[in-house]
């Protein structure tokens, strides 16, 4: 079912798991958090483990997630762009700057493409369609709201919804950016030197916790660089095939209590 056992060995014990949102603690499936997990991030606490979330979406988000009985040590939010302490106060931003916030703006204006602009707590699109719409179905999210950007506002992160067949054609105009998919019909686009890894060096600094004392989960490709990161990277058995490369190791599937089983077999909860 799983190759954890043939060829993941645990680093010294984590102070610190980081867990990726969609698909690896919320099943969109099941519209749930596996009742496993919730036990297993709940025991990961009582002995004294850090637990972050690590997620391309934004504290207002969790409002309509269903992560009700989850508590979190921090946030790496909005795919790496922000960081945010257990109160949820932001330790750490980088937004998108210079030509390439100008060249995105264009775009957003343009309206060639459905586009959705990130700040830190405001979201929102240049326009919806029906392609918009089934992605955020797939995902459990509400349609987003059409808006503008506002003087003065950080833009941290935008999404663009197309596959994968015109994505270059944006991405050579955006020098200083990268672009990571987290699903066929969309994918993030962020400064070259954010991704999940920035703001989860921030909240590591923040807590004095070495590189080699963490652990994550993932199941994307906008999760690899997180995996590659930590000292042991877990992919999800149903994590695609960017996850599966980047991570030490593949546990079951979300539905099948694949990442409480993990960390059962490391001997953590």
């Amino acid at each position: 079912m799983t190759d954890y056992e043939q060829r993941c060995q645990l680093a010294p014990a984590p102070r610190a798991v980081f867990f990726d949102v969609d698909g690896t603690l919320v099943s969109h499936r099941a519209g749930r958090v596996p009742p496993s997990t919730v036990a297993a991030l709940a025991e990961l606490h009582r002995r004294g483990c850090k637990v972050f979330v690590a997620t391309g979406r934004s504290l207002p988000e969790f409002g309509f997630l269903p992560l009700d009985g989850l508590d979190f040590d921090g946030y790496v939010l909005v795919g790496g762009q922000e960081a945010r302490d257990a109160r949820g106060n932001v330790v750490f931003s980088d937004p998108i700057g210079g030509r390439d916030l100008d060249v995105l703006l264009e775009e957003f204006s343009a309206r060639r493409r459905p586009i959705l602009f990130y700040e830190s707590t405001r979201m929102y699109a240049n326009f919806i369609n029906d392609h918009v719409r089934r992605v955020e179905e797939e995902v459990s999210t509400p349609v987003p709201p059409v808006d503008v950007p506002l003087p003065g506002h950080k833009v941290l992160k935008a999404i663009v919804y197309e596959d994968s067949l015109r994505e270059d054609d944006l991405m050579r105009r955006l020098p200083g950016c990268k672009a990571t998919r987290w699903h066929r019909g969309a994918y993030d686009i962020v400064p070259a030197r954010g991704g999940k890894v920035a703001g989860m060096r921030a909240l590591l600094d923040l807590y004095g916790i070495a590189r080699e004392e963490t652990m994550a989960f993932g199941d994307g490709e906008n999760d690899a660089d997180m995996l590659r990161f930590v000292a042991t990277g877990v992919a999800m058995g149903n994590g695609d095939p960017a996850a599966r490369a980047a991570a030490d190791c593949v546990c079951g599937d979300i539905d099948d209590d694949g990442l409480a089983r993990a960390l059962e077999h490391f001997d953590l909860i």
